[in-house]
């Protein structure tokens, strides 16, 4: 029985360009991604839009919803009663202003001496007459143009806090100068409560009104130049020269701003926060005051190096002229502030341990409370890859049908590995496309989904 003579095999195609074998379902060569001659002015297939994907469309990941920003936009509400009372307490500033100049012009408040603070108060200049006068309008001005600075710098992340769209660790200048602010008025609470130092502690004052709106001022002003500027600033110039990288805009080590916190820097905020307690104690304050001004300090020190020293004249100056509106406008403003100081106290607690976990992290560079990113649960397709070709067949009209066309799954018998072209980069072993992503350590074509 003679069998039935069988049509000759064709030749399996070369390469026009390198001489390599092309698959029969191949349509660019697998080593150097040229065409298949027969391919030549045909209609090329291609791949549909789940195995461009790579993935099945169910397979896909959706990072769950972030709920930081959320408690952000709660936070930037609660502290938009903060920054009225802010504006509140500069408007008696202003007002205020009309108080002191006539008592400096009839010489009222007297001789006013400059100090350095080392902690002792060194005073090395009086101020007197129209030289004082000059000196009040200097403090005026610096305190409009911190808030100013202030407000104009955090509008646009502010806005975004307040509508659930910040990112996540990074705040405004204005969100974190309230947050500080509630940090520290309810540790100040904490240790005035544990120290009883309620009733006792405080220096007696007998100033008048326009003494103290000219001594809060000074104080918003004139500590954070001799405290922040002298422990923090200067001291960075001459560690900066040591590490070889000074920074070309010599005057941020006067103004503050975008520093990088590191070992030298959170030295300095934690020294100039120690004499800035002790100076408030030698000042004629109780032993309280040391761990409470020491606090406040740490927070002057980190604003001057983030934000720059605009935000710390901003924070020292909204504890400072915090009961200021009430001694100008009237008690009736009391009940207010006291339904506001809860609120506050109530968010410095969750700021304080915000903070703290913050610290946490800094020490031991472990970061808390991150949220998964999203990524994408590749699956490899099982081989051969991509699914068969009937399987979708009835869903494209005819001659619009994805890669592969019908006939026999090809296995290369040694598997190629992804070929780099260094004109055109990535070249598919199988398809010769050249658009693929890493997954898992491996290429992954974006026309058959071939693993390199």
């Amino acid at each position: 029985m003679t069998s039935e003579p069988q049509p000759p095999t064709a030749p399996k195609e070369r390469c026009a360009v390198c001489g390599s074998e092309i698959p029969d379902l191949g349509v660019y060569c697998p080593n150097c991604g040229a065409l298949k001659p027969s391919m030549r002015g045909k209609p090329l297939p291609y791949a549909p839009s789940w195995n461009r994907l790579g993935v099945w469309p169910q397979q896909q990941y959706r990072a769950p919803a972030s709920v930081r920003p959320v408690f952000k936009a709660i936070a930037a509400g609660v502290m938009l009663s903060l920054i009225a009372w802010v504006l509140l307490a500069f408007v008696s500033m202003l007002y205020g202003v009309g108080l002191v100049a006539p008592d400096i012009e009839d010489n009222v408040l007297g001789t006013f001496q400059l100090f350095v603070a080392v902690p002792y108060l060194v005073f090395f200049a009086s101020l007197t007459g129209t030289a004082l006068m000059v000196y009040y309008f200097f403090l005026i001005a610096a305190i409009t143009a911190s808030l100013t600075w202030v407000l104009v710098a955090s509008a646009k992340g502010y806005f975004k806090e307040l509508s659930a769209k910040a990112t996540p660790r990074e705040h405004s200048p204005l969100f974190e100068i309230c947050a500080l602010m509630f940090a520290t008025f309810f540790l100040n609470f904490v240790i005035i409560i544990v120290t009883g130092a309620a009733n006792s502690g405080t220096p007696t004052s007998t100033e008048t009104v326009s003494q103290m709106l000219f001594s809060l001022a000074n104080a918003s002003v004139w500590e954070e130049i001799i405290v922040r500027v002298l422990f923090i600033g200067v001291p960075l110039v001459f560690i900066d020269l040591a590490r070889r990288r000074t920074r070309k805009d010599w005057w941020s080590y006067l103004l503050g701003g975008k520093f990088k916190i590191g070992i030298p820097e959170t030295a300095l905020i934690i020294f100039s926060a120690s004499m800035f307690g002790v100076a408030h104690y030698l000042g004629g304050w109780g032993e309280w005051k040391i761990p409470a001004a020491g606090i406040a300090g740490l927070a002057f020190g980190y604003l001057f190096l983030r934000f720059g020293i605009a935000a710390s004249i901003v924070l020292h100056f909204t504890f400072d002229y915090l009961s200021m509106p009430t001694e100008l406008f009237g008690a009736d403003l009391t009940v207010a502030l006291g339904i506001l100081l809860l609120v506050w106290l109530a968010a410095g607690a969750i700021f304080t341990g915000y903070y703290i976990m913050r610290i946490v992290e800094f020490v031991t560079g472990t970061k808390f409370w991150e949220e998964p990113r999203p990524v994408a649960t590749a699956q490899q397709y099982p081989p051969p890859y991509p699914p068969p070709y009937h399987q979708f067949q009835a869903q494209f009209p005819q001659g619009d049908v994805p890669y592969p066309q019908p006939g026999p799954t090809y296995y290369p018998s040694q598997p190629r590995q992804a070929v780099y072209d260094p004109l055109r980069g990535y070249v598919c072993p199988v398809c010769g496309n050249l658009e693929a992503r890493w997954v898992n350590g491996r290429f992954q074509c974006l026309r058959c989904g071939h693993l390199s």
